[in-house]
């Protein structure tokens, strides 16, 4: 079938907790699809190797450049132009919106690109970019709705996900919120997309080594519930079960409290708070690693995951999961390679990890081989992406058709009939 030519929205690229956005847009663009990705501002790691797709970042975009851009865009689209124009006090207090002479170096790029499609990675502030820039040049906008964007800060995720030609989402927890939100003349166009791993990447390569490792990864925010981890360490070793070695990948604004809780519990000799790592550190670590803890639980402020990616990196490395019954993790972490235990319960925790921990290293080999086939065959990359281009072929317009679409798109945006607009 032919390519496609697409344009990925970002709040932020490249950010070192989203690695999942460049694994996606990256194997759209092994599949033969020309593939750019729009980022509104730098963020906070580095790609390296680069990352083989076209990146631009709206940040870097000159005074100069914005205010030509800008006349293109007035010259070419005015009418288009003006409805945004209108639509701004309704996005201000749930938004604030990006003045147009900041969002035209985008409308030129994506013009430029001949993009077919906009994909925006959160239903944030990316969104709301690409569905403007849909009305603005008239093409089909779809969303990606993670977590944080749904439960803990949703911002008029409603409307949004009326506007959208579809919307996804990466486990069947989340689609089911959406499908909620929606209302049920949306909700069929809510679809469940991975955010997926690519097994040869994530493939061991050697044996799981004798001591054994606890391995968590993630933020230091609450919704990890990496202090019920280094609660159960401490009952672990009150039995004298402790792993050899618990390591917790990440940084947060959690990150002084966990230290002083380790230090207070007298764990400084087991647990290690090792900071953020690359996604390469990571998965070198998933080398040594006997099992992964992710003990998430729903944050104070609703704030919770979904389905982390590093579960699924971490069955692909054929290491167990000891996980929360909470979010989407149920629906991955399998009694054949892992063990569940209620959300907030630190003795429940340290007994699944202490039972995994005693089990014979053969039979841990066993349960990660089997945790690698799961995965392999339901959350393989390539074949989510494949997914989500099927969804996108299945809502392009002819170009002849596209007029009376986008001035439908317009009117919702606005609310009101534009002047002089028939």
């Amino acid at each position: 079938m032919a390519t496609l030519r697409l344009t990925v929205l970002v709040d932020a690229w490249p950010v070192l907790s989203q690695t999942f956005v460049g694994n996606e847009v990256a194997a759209l663009a092994r599949a033969g699809h020309h593939v750019r990705l729009e980022a509104g501002a730098s963020g906070d790691a580095v790609v390296d190797p680069p990352p083989g797709f076209g990146v631009a970042v709206g940040a870097r975009d000159g005074r100069g450049r914005r205010l030509a851009d800008l006349a293109w865009l007035v010259a070419r689209h005015p009418r288009r132009a003006l409805a945004d124009l209108r639509a701004r006090p309704r996005w201000r207090g749930v938004h604030e919106p990006r003045p147009l002479r900041e969002l035209a170096p985008a409308a030129r790029r994506v013009a430029t690109h001949r993009a077919e499609h906009l994909h925006a990675h959160f239903a944030a502030g990316a969104a709301l970019d690409a569905l403007r820039l849909g009305d603005l040049l008239d093409l089909p906008v779809s969303v990606t709705a993670h977590a944080h964007d749904i439960f803990a800060r949703p911002r008029d995720l409603e409307d949004k996900l009326a506007r959208a030609a579809f919307t996804t989402s990466g486990c069947a927890y989340t689609v089911e919120a959406l499908r909620r939100i929606a209302g049920p003349q949306h909700a069929g166009r809510v679809h469940e997309i991975v955010m997926g791993i690519d097994p040869e990447r994530f493939r061991r390569g050697a044996p799981h080594p004798p001591a054994t490792t606890v391995l968590a990864v993630g933020r230091l925010v609450p919704k990890k519930g990496f202090a019920d981890l280094i609660a159960a360490v401490g009952l672990l070793r009150d039995r004298g079960r402790a792993p050899a070695r618990t390591v917790i990948v990440g940084d947060g604004p959690l990150r002084k409290e966990l230290g002083a809780t380790i230090e207070t519990a007298g764990l400084g000799g087991l647990v290690e708070l090792a900071g953020a790592r690359s996604q390469e550190d990571v998965r070198a670590l998933l080398e040594e690693a006997t099992v992964l803890a992710m003990p998430c639980v729903v944050a104070p402020d609703g704030d919770r995951d979904s389905m982390p990616v590093v579960v699924k990196e971490a069955l692909a490395m054929e290491v167990p999961v000891v996980a929360s019954d909470e979010v989407g993790l149920p629906e991955v972490v399998r009694p054949g390679w892992g063990r569940l235990h209620p959300p907030g319960d630190a003795q429940a925790l340290a007994g699944a990890l202490e039972e995994l921990l005693a089990l014979p290293p053969v039979q841990r080999v066993a349960m990660g081989r089997a945790g690698r086939a799961f995965v392999s065959e339901h959350c393989h990359v390539d074949r989510e992406a494949a997914r989500l281009i099927e969804l996108i072929r299945g809502v392009q317009t002819p170009p002849h058709s596209r007029a009376r679409s986008g001035k439908s798109r317009w009117l919702r945006a606005t609310g009101a009939k534009p002047a002089g607009l028939s």
